[in-house]
C-alpha cells in the first residue's frame, strides 16, 4: 500500500498531525499507548509504526489524512482508506 520508500516522510507527517489536532477524544487510549510504545523504540518509521500512526491519523483527521496522500501521489489508497475507516 505504502511503499518502503515513503515510510519516512508518511510517519514524521502523521506524527504531525496526530499532535496538532484538537480532536484527541476520538483517539482510543490502547492506540496511544501503542504509538508511545513504537515512539519509545523508534518504531515510528517501519511497517507497524506507519499502520499504527495512519489507524491514528484515521481517527482525529480523517479529511487531512486522505489530503496528504493525495499531495504525495498516493490517491490509489485514498478510496481504500476511506471504505476502511467508515
Amino acid at each position: 500500500m505504502i511503499p518502503v520508500s515513503l515510510y519516512s516522510l508518511v510517519s514524521k507527517r502523521l506524527i504531525e498531525l496526530i499532535l496538532e489536532t484538537k480532536k484527541t477524544e476520538s483517539l482510543p487510549t490502547s492506540l496511544a499507548k501503542s504509538i508511545l510504545y513504537l515512539w519509545q523504540r523508534d518504531q515510528l518509521d517501519n511497517a507497524v509504526g506507519v499502520e499504527k500512526l495512519l489507524e491514528a491519523a484515521m481517527f482525529v483527521e480523517p479529511e487531512k489524512t486522505l489530503e496528504f496522500f493525495r499531495e504525495i501521489g498516493l490517491q490509489e489508497i485514498v478510496v481504500p482508506l476511506k471504505e476502511a475507516f467508515r
